[in-house]
């Protein structure tokens, strides 16, 4: 499995390096950033699948409130100010 995540890790980094117009000498940063990505992706992949695991549930302890209406008197009066 490592040596499919490596592949797909040196695909991305030969792509990155025609993107820049295949620059001489940045091989080690154009791995290094495909390498992010990819974990990027992974990190991604896992926290969507914890989202559907807990979806529908919550935490709350209570419920929440509306905050209290300002009247309209009371809006005018910080309009103008």
């Amino acid at each position: 499995m490592d040596n499919d995540k490596e592949e797909l890790i040196r695909r991305r980094a030969y792509a990155i390096w025609e993107q820049e117009g295949c620059p001489e000498g940045q091989d080690r940063r154009h791995w290094e950033q495909a390498s992010r990505e990819m974990q990027r992706e992974e990190n991604q992949s896992s926290g969507e699948k914890q989202d559907l695991e807990t979806e529908g549930t919550t935490h709350a302890t209570s419920t929440p409130t509306s905050p209290p209406s300002v009247s309209k008197s009371r809006k005018a009066d910080s309009a103008g100010q």
